[in-house]
């Protein structure tokens, strides 16, 4: 499932009452599992954010992510740290190979259904051009985040690999 999809869920209490819709996932940049979502719970409300352990269930052909009793939600983090990091942030950030050449952005990210009990990501979408459509790399292709996402290996090795 990608992150797009996901966007579109609403979440709801226990009972069924609309408590917002999502917004971000937020992922463990050490595990690549997500931390944490943040929800919009209406207009001129401030953003909230809860942890992945307050899921109860997901409906998928609601669309809806149904939280457990009395969960607790929390304000965003003001800074993004490691351990919960916004995905949102990390469209924003340049994309480039081993040697330091531009790849392109990504885009999204792909979660399987049969994952999203603990939300493991299993590839980056990365747009790297008109010409060439996009990547799909695996998170242990990423070797650090720091201003930029640096990948292992050139951008003409992971071509050859899909030839």
């Amino acid at each position: 499932m990608l992150e797009k999809m996901l966007e579109k869920y609403r979440v709801v209490d226990s009972v069924g009452n609309k408590v917002g819709k999502l917004k971000d996932v937020y992922l463990d940049l050490d595990t690549w599992k997500g931390s944490a979502f943040e929800y919009s719970p209406g207009a001129l409300k401030k953003d909230k954010v809860f942890t992945v352990s307050q899921i109860g269930k997901m409906d998928h052909d609601q669309g809806t992510i149904v939280l457990k009793d009395k969960f607790e939600d929390m304000e965003p983090p003001e800074k993004s740290k490691r351990e919960m990091y916004p995905f949102k942030e990390i469209q924003k950030l340049q994309v480039v190979d081993s040697m330091g050449e531009k790849v392109g952005k990504v885009y999204n990210i792909d979660i399987p259904v049969e994952k999203l009990k603990d939300f493991k990501v299993w590839k980056l979408l990365i747009r790297v051009g008109i010409k060439d459509r996009r990547l799909r790399i695996s998170p242990q292709e990423i070797s650090e985040i720091m201003g930029v996402i640096k990948l292992k290996k050139t951008l003409e090795q992971y071509k050859e690999e899909l030839e």
